[in-house]
């Protein structure tokens, strides 16, 4: 059983102001959105920095986790996974994990390196250019990740861990500097 106290004690050490595991269903978001957006109110530039930021990664994890939960009787599922966000003394970093089989991870993680190695002017134009994509399946022209990286200023850092053959653990988090 895990002691609550400790567990508290723990993310109060480390400064973790918003942490969730469990189905990212738009009830839910709405909520932990709320929270967020009045957690960080003092600076109305960064608090929607960080909602913007949070609802972007709350989607990815809600459309594309590998681990799905159903919500309801008509076949509707959301994506279950974990959410952060953690304090520092200049920035905030918020990380993502989810479950993610072989064949939407490789597209994830070669958008994040193709977003990574633009500048921020390339960033803008090829936001522009995916924007003038049609609508596509999961990882077509969608523009949240890039414009993860325009609000943060900083890349979007990934990690992957194996779980089985086709079954990989995705984490994604990416560093809001305080004084931008």
């Amino acid at each position: 059983m895990v002691d609550t106290q400790i567990l508290i004690s723990d993310m109060k050490r480390y400064n973790i102001n918003v942490s969730y595991t469990g189905a990212f269903d738009s009830e839910i978001l709405a909520v932990i959105a709320k929270n967020v957006e009045k957690a960080f109110s003092k600076d109305p530039k960064l608090n929607k920095k960080l909602f913007k930021i949070f609802i972007e990664f709350a989607q990815n994890i809600a459309l594309y986790s590998a681990e799905r939960i159903s919500e309801d009787n008509d076949g509707h599922y959301s994506g279950f996974g974990s959410i952060m966000i953690r304090e520092f003394e200049d920035s905030y970093m918020l990380a993502t994990g989810n479950k993610a089989g072989t064949n939407d991870l490789k597209p994830a993680v070669a958008k994040c390196e193709k977003i990574n190695n633009l500048s921020r002017d390339e960033l803008r134009k090829y936001k522009r250019t995916q924007r003038r994509l049609p609508p596509g399946k999961k990882g077509g022209g969608n523009i949240g990740l890039i414009q993860v990286a325009l609000m943060a200023g900083n890349p979007i850092e990934y990690k992957t861990i194996k779980l089985d053959n086709d079954t990989w653990f995705y984490i994604q988090s990416v560093l809001i500097n305080k004084h931008n």
